[in-house]
């Protein structure tokens, strides 16, 4: 092979080496361009994963319809209170039946013929009316105290009721344990509440915690456990 034949040759090797050379970097940077873009069509989806887990919508597309009135709760409510109703015309008409029986002065019944025909059967019926005046009341306690926790995520027990300074037990519907609950106290003598040191207020209210801005600073209970709902919930989501 002369001299000429090989640097014909090795000027052809060189061309096609950079011919490959290009092909590598325009498919390296082909594969570089789907690479950013699926980790940004990931991000966005990631994003509204989240968005939407929040309650968050594009209000150019879509419309919130905020019923004035729950008819479910309507119904229940209309159904408790044609039965306390009735339960309440039923109490009416046996305690005006039991004062129509008493003897009147001057009557030749004998008192023990009074005490046993009077209002033996009467006081049977009065006490059973009550009974289930309470049963009623107790079942609308109840179902007001659910609707309560299903709105506003906070299942809310009343303790020592009767002292100078009732408590309140609060157990967030995104806690992480069982166990977790924030502790209110309120002294009569006063407007405002009180933050028992549980656990969970421990850690709720230290200095590097968001949600204790909201009663160092402004005193506001409302806004704490509205922090406190949002920082749990992001907890679980983020999870």
């Amino acid at each position: 092979m002369t001299m000429e034949e090989m640097k014909t040759d090795q000027n052809t090797a060189k061309s096609e080496h950079e011919r490959v050379l290009e092909k590598f970097q325009k498919l390296r940077s082909a594969l570089m361009e789907e690479r950013s873009k699926a980790e940004a069509a990931e991000a966005r989806a990631c994003q509204a994963e989240t968005l939407a887990g929040k309650g968050s919508y594009n209000a150019e597309t879509t419309r919130v319809v905020h019923l004035e009135s729950n008819p479910l709760m309507e119904a229940v409510r209309e159904k408790f209170q044609t039965e306390i109703d009735a339960l309440k015309l039923q109490l009416e008409a046996a305690q005006d039946g039991r004062a129509s029986k008493s003897p009147s002065v001057g009557t030749s019944t004998p008192a023990s013929s009074r005490g046993s025909l009077g209002s033996a059967g009467t006081d049977v019926d009065v006490q059973k009316m009550h009974t289930r005046l309470k049963e009623r009341f107790r079942m609308q306690i109840a179902l007001f105290r659910e609707g309560v926790y299903l709105l506003t995520g906070f299942k809310i027990d009343m303790i020592d009721a009767d002292s100078d300074s009732p408590q309140f037990r609060v157990r967030s519907i995104y806690g992480e344990r069982e166990g977790d609950h924030l502790m209110f106290r309120w002294p009569k003598k006063k407007q405002t509440l009180e933050i028992m040191g549980t656990e969970m207020a421990q850690l709720l209210m230290s200095v590097h915690s968001p949600c204790s801005v909201y009663i160092r600073q402004y005193n506001s209970f409302p806004a704490f456990l509205a922090s406190v709902t949002m920082q749990l919930f992001d907890q679980q989501t983020n999870i």
